[in-house]
């Protein structure tokens, strides 16, 4: 199995994400993330935390999910 590396930053309107080296773009949701943003190494989707997850499903629903699982695989 895989580490999920996580990256999220947030500037203006806009936030990015990066999953393992694939980024994904989304605007006006900076503020659901917070200005500080988010990055670190996981095991297993289990272990991001629950409100930067719920996050990721809520605004990327289909593109990030995908994409973990796929780290999974």
């Amino acid at each position: 199995m895989n580490k999920i590396k996580l990256e999220i930053t947030s500037e203006g309107w806009e936030t990015t994400v990066i999953i393992n080296g694939k980024e994904f773009k989304e605007k006006h949701i900076a503020t659901v993330f917070g200005s500080e943003g988010a990055e670190g190494d996981f095991e297993s989707e289990e272990d991001i935390p629950e409100e930067v997850y719920d996050a990721l499903n809520c605004f990327f629903p289909f593109e990030c999910m995908q994409a973990l699982q796929n780290v999974e695989s």
